[in-house]
């Protein structure tokens, strides 16, 4: 019997401003929109209030290092995030 496949993504964690529930999905639909789907991203919200955290994978192959790259790329454009930690690949199916 084989191992199952690796599942190779990341982990970010955002420092967000106060906002409002309305503002918090506007900002996620952003993400989403903006700079997930146009890569062929999903992720998966692990935490959203004062810091906002999710697990970022590939739909067709893995996340690469480029796409963790546009990812710090796309929130230093956004005025309600006031930092954010982009982890490095691992194994998410590992983690999980």
């Amino acid at each position: 019997m084989s191992a199952p496949c690796p599942v190779f993504g990341f982990e970010a964690h955002a420092e967000i401003h106060p906002i409002d529930d309305h503002d918090r999905r506007a900002l996620w639909r952003a993400l989403e929109l903006d700079l997930l789907t146009q890569r062929g991203l999903v992720a998966r919200c692990l935490a959203f209030g004062s810091r906002l955290s999710f697990a970022v994978t590939s739909e067709a192959s893995q996340a690469t290092d480029a796409d963790r790259q546009a990812l710090e790329s796309w929130a230093a454009t956004r005025a309600e995030i006031l930092s954010v930690d982009v982890g490095p690949l691992i194994d998410l199916a590992a983690v999980a």
